[in-house]
């Protein structure tokens, strides 16, 4: 199993934030987002009957399916996984599934997401972007997928955080952390309110080891290291804040792979 190649500054860089987010941890601030992501869960379970949660292994959702795990909730949990994934989430996810009670289905997509990249490169840039609702790759094979899988319930708690986009900003502001779609399913995202910080400080305080990715901080990250994002490997969008060159650091494997796919994307690393 490919691991990051993680240096003697990401090691000491990510003890420093481990201190950094325990002392957070203890905070009157903290405390109260907490207690307001325990609120915003209880009065989902409250307002339906079923409720399902989307848990794709990232630090957010991580964070959201403890609290939703020490909460009682004993809904299915879904995860979409496929190879693109960065190495060890099934394992991940399966692992923590398992110790936290979790009623874990993993959905996978029926094709190689790899062999689709490759198969259309023709068409493809590496700097598009894939991961985006209109974006094919992730419409057809990750969208559709999750959406089918929790189509007949009446709520999805989801782990998204305003502070990462305008579009979740937006969405916050007016539709608050529990909303109803038009569509009538409701959905609950208990810690939108929180920050890169909250997150760490919550899984430092528990003793809850993220994926290995978190860990890729000195490179790029080493003054927010929240800002590791985990979604698929191929950076796509993120290539122009130097996707593709944290990739060719600390996952070479991955980074020949996606050349071999893809190969303008030697052109950005």
């Amino acid at each position: 199993m490919d691991e990051p190649i993680l240096t003697h500054e990401d090691h000491e860089c990510w003890e420093m934030w481990q201190r950094a987010a325990l002392v957070h941890s203890r905070s009157q601030r903290f405390a109260r987002k907490v207690d307001r992501a325990r609120e915003v869960i209880a009065n989902a379970l409250d307002t339906a009957d079923t409720w399902a949660a989307m848990w794709s292994g990232g630090k957010d959702s991580t964070v959201m399916m403890h609290l939703l795990a020490e909460e009682g909730f004993r809904g299915p949990t879904y995860s979409e996984k496929d190879d693109l994934d960065y190495p060890g989430e099934r394992e991940y996810v399966r692992r923590l599934g398992d110790a936290w009670g979790l009623d874990l289905h993993i959905i996978e997509p029926p094709v190689s997401l790899q062999r689709w990249v490759a198969e259309h490169a023709h068409d493809l840039r590496a700097d598009e972007d894939f991961h985006g609702r209109a974006a094919a790759l992730s419409k057809e094979h990750f969208y559709g997928l999750v959406e089918a899988a929790t189509a007949d319930m009446d709520g999805i708690f989801l782990g998204l955080r305003q502070e990462e986009s305008k579009g979740r900003r937006m969405n916050r502001a007016t539709r608050g952390a529990l909303y109803r779609k038009a569509d009538g399913q409701h959905v609950a995202t208990p810690i939108v309110d929180w920050s890169g910080m909250d997150v760490m400080a919550y899984m430092a305080s528990r003793d809850i080891e993220p994926l290995s990715v978190y860990r890729c901080i000195a490179f790029m990250h080493a003054d927010e290291p929240w800002r590791v994002r985990k979604s698929w490997w191929i950076p796509g969008a993120a290539t122009r804040w130097g996707g593709i060159a944290w990739l060719r650091r600390y996952y070479p494997s991955l980074y020949e792979r996606l050349c071999m796919m893809l190969p303008d994307a030697s052109l950005h690393g």
